[in-house]
């Protein structure tokens, strides 16, 4: 062989032997076939353990979602799923309601091919007869199991129907817990966070997690509908996002996404990946740093238009503030424009500032007509303001649009009466002129059980006579709840005294019974109501002495509220306000306010 051929001979070596290093020889059925891979055994490890979480299913359900998650857990084939709570809608107390909705949701779960396990949330186990339905169709509220030496808590967050974690519950667990003191990995699945602390009560769970100490653990939880994983403890804590609850869906970077969560456990620590229905999203999208900013931009809580109250009617301008108050460790970019009002011209046209970590800018505007002609705030009850909140972390951009009402008022002259009985003209000739019409609250609170004013509204007028103020009320309601045993509707009625001391009227629209809560100068003695029902509209006249009232300004200041409560009773319910509450973070100064002439 001379040289040349003995060289390529070498090379010719040199590249099978890599080949074949590259490359296992898998006997297949005795077959000899041979394939090309790693030498990495197969990940068939017995001891692994891979499970799948929902989240919530209710408050607030759009049909489609959950169903589709199951469908792509049954192509997913894990272990087992279990869930963190909000199964079904809740919010009863008829045993016929209660067992429709097990039914349903157990048929959407039927094509599951894995064991399910149920937790409770706060709408499945709402009141003690909800929980004792939930023995009868699901089992236990509160349990534990171990799955190849892997200790699952499951913890009941509404215990005994009324919230929280009772002793006999912890003492559970500590046994659980006792027993099964040599497993390689302990989970707790929960619906309400109550480890958060700061802003839910602990409730007793940390009588739980004080006997975990030492110990390997994750937990999961629910009921917020927006994602979060923090540590506590060295521990990872989850608040999950929704399984088709209500979420406004402002993706990923918000925590506001449908998603299953899978669990991976072999050697060392659980891998955790969130499987959004339309991909897979990592378990830190939302860390304990970028918390403070997706918050901030959804919750909106960084613009803060400035509510003004004029002393007249019309004006040839108004002057107004706009309060932009970075809360976080990071600057923030706001841009926007403010001038496409129509008739109306807002100065300055273009926002663009910088506010800097836990600084506050109050950027003034002007509000005139285009025509130069004047501004009548009975056709400009409020401008609409949007604008860009940005934060940059990381070379990634976090940015939502923040739309918030600057509402404007005057102070407002009550209709002057000539008839002694001003109720007579109201309900008599359904004469509703003059009436403001709550149809678009300034303050919502349960912002999910109101649909609108098919739903409830409520209109109001304020009558004067030489020594009365009547003031004349109408609320269309779609379902009266009016049982005095049970929450119930209720009519608002703030008022203040001619020395400004606040006073709360409570008034059952059944039975006209007033509660008053205030150290004001009116008392029982001083109100006087007549109640009428026609229809769905209850028409109610309460009267006042104008006198107490009245103040050196010759002003008077009230607010009206009305607590709609659907369906059973139940905890949840939807409250309008004409104004916002007095005191609450979105009052203003004058709201509410009548010039008597």
């Amino acid at each position: 062989m001379n040289l040349k051929a003995a060289t390529t001979a070498r090379r010719t070596l040199v590249i099978y032997l890599i080949l074949l290093s590259a490359s296992v020889t898998i006997a297949q059925q005795g077959t000899g076939n041979r394939m090309s891979s790693t030498n990495l055994p197969f990940n068939d490890d017995t001891g692994k353990l891979q499970f799948a979480i929902i989240s919530d299913v209710w408050g607030g359900r759009r049909p489609g979602v959950f169903e589709d998650a199951v469908e792509k857990l049954q192509l997913l084939q894990p272990q087992f799923v279990i869930s963190v709570g909000d199964l079904t809608d809740g919010k009863t107390y008829d045993t016929a309601v209660i067992e429709r909705q097990w039914q349903e949701f157990n048929a959407d779960i039927k094509p599951l091919g894995m064991r399910f396990f149920y937790v409770p949330g706060n709408h499945d186990i709402g009141n003690p007869l909800m929980e004792q339905q939930w023995k009868k169709y699901v089992g236990p509220p509160y349990y534990h199991f171990v799955y190849k030496n892997v200790l699952f808590l499951c913890i009941n967050t509404e215990d005994g129907g009324h919230g929280g974690i009772r002793d006999e519950q912890v003492n559970y667990f500590k046994k659980a817990i006792a027993d099964n003191a040599g497993v390689r990995w302990t989970f707790l699945f929960m619906h309400r966070p109550v480890w958060q602390g700061r802003n839910e009560r602990e409730e007793g769970f940390e009588k739980i997690e004080a006997l975990l100490k030492g110990n390997n653990y994750t937990l999961f939880s629910g009921h917020h509908h927006t994602y979060v994983k923090m540590m506590k403890n060295g521990n990872k804590y989850f608040v999950l996002g929704s399984t088709g609850g209500g979420s406004d869906l402002r993706g990923e970077k918000f925590g506001e996404y449908d998603h299953l969560t899978i669990v991976t456990l072999t050697s060392g620590e659980p891998r955790i990946v969130n499987l959004k229905l339309q991909g897979i999203i990592k378990e830190d999208v939302v860390n304990d740093t970028t918390y403070s900013i997706t918050q901030a931009l959804i919750d909106q809580t960084w613009l803060h238009p400035v509510s003004l109250v004029s002393e007249h009617q019309q004006e040839k301008a108004l002057t107004a503030e706009i309060k932009l108050d970075n809360p976080t460790d990071y600057p923030l970019k706001v841009t926007g424009q403010l001038c496409d009002k129509k008739q109306y011209l807002v100065t300055p046209c273009e926002i663009n500032a910088i506010v800097e970590p836990h600084q506050t800018i109050t950027q003034p505007i002007t509000i005139s007509k285009k025509d130069n002609s004047l501004v009548d705030l009975a056709d400009l009850p409020f401008v609409d303001i949007s604008l860009m909140g940005e934060y940059s972390y990381k070379n990634t951009s976090y940015s939502i649009t923040a739309n918030k009402r600057l509402l404007l008022s005057w102070k407002l002259v009550p209709l002057e009466s000539n008839n002694t009985n001003p109720a007579r003209q109201v309900y008599h000739g359904q004469d509703t002129s003059g009436m403001i019409a709550v149809v678009e609250p300034e303050q919502l609170d349960g912002r999910w059980y109101w649909s609108g004013p098919g739903d409830v509204f409520f209109r109001f007028k304020l009558i004067k006579d030489s020594k009365l103020i009547h003031l004349v009320v109408l609320v269309n309601d779609d379902q009266w709840i009016n049982d005095p045993s049970k929450p119930r509707d209720l009519l608002f009625l703030y008022v203040e005294d001619s020395a400004g001391r606040q006073i709360l009227l409570t008034i059952s629209p059944g039975d006209g019974k007033i509660t008053i809560e205030g150290k004001g100068s009116i008392g029982a003695k001083d109100i006087k109501t007549k109640r009428y029902f026609s229809d769905s509209i209850l028409m109610m006249d309460i009267t006042l002495p104008a006198v107490t009232l009245t103040k050196t300004d010759n002003s008077v200041r009230v607010n009206i509220g009305y607590r709609d409560q659907d369906n059973f009773p139940e905890k949840t319910s939807a409250t309008l306000y004409w104004k916002p509450i007095w005191g609450s973070d979105d009052d203003y100064k004058n709201s509410g306010t009548f010039l008597l002439k």
